[in-house]
């Protein structure tokens, strides 16, 4: 009897050993949160490469550089609706010009695009401009998107469909912050 006790005495002096172990571990991953905190401080460091763009001159690039740098988002449903519009209206702009170079400027990469015979993930923005204006500026596209509402647009966790009637369309949202181009369909 009294080596039952003994035993079960150990035991449970092993288990509170254990408990007190496994708590003394618990220190390492908060110590990999102080790691992974550290890691967004380092993005901002990226978007001073797009300062440069404004003492250059360029009155658009001076315009657009703020506007994509004040304005940080967490995601689709943290966006005020008027910055919404103004982006979905660039879109519409830049559509409307068939400016196959400020259309890649608005995307962020990996971008899909989703053609009636197959989408493909685009990689790149050259990758994007070797596709070419006449494949991406269809008749269908210019219409659909010329004739969208820009004000109202609903947030989803895809992000912001623009579109008169549903397709062809361009899918926008928040990536690393910033509202861009993440998908187009046809």
């Amino acid at each position: 009897m009294q080596k039952k006790l003994l035993l079960m005495i150990l035991a449970g002096v092993l288990c509170l050993s254990l408990v007190g172990c496994g708590r003394s571990g618990d220190t390492q991953p908060e110590e990999e949160d102080t790691v992974q905190t550290q890691e967004p401080a380092e993005l901002p460091a990226e978007e001073p490469t797009e300062a440069p763009k404004e003492e250059t001159g360029d009155p658009a690039a001076s315009e657009e550089t703020p506007d994509a740098e004040t304005p940080t988002y967490t995601d689709n449903f943290s966006v005020d609706a008027a910055a919404v519009t103004d982006f979905a209206k660039q879109i519409q702009t830049v559509v409307a010009d068939k400016d196959l170079e400020a259309l890649a400027d608005l995307a962020s990469y990996p971008l899909y695009v989703g053609f009636a015979d197959g989408g493909q993930s685009v990689e790149s923005r050259e990758d994007f401009l070797a596709l070419g204006a006449d494949q991406i500026f269809t008749d269908a596209l210019l219409s659909e998107i010329a004739g969208a509402d820009t004000e109202g647009l609903e947030a989803s966790m895809a992000g912001f469909s623009l579109s008169t009637s549903g397709r062809p369309n361009v899918i926008f949202g928040v990536v690393n912050g910033r509202l861009a181009i993440v998908g187009m369909n046809y």
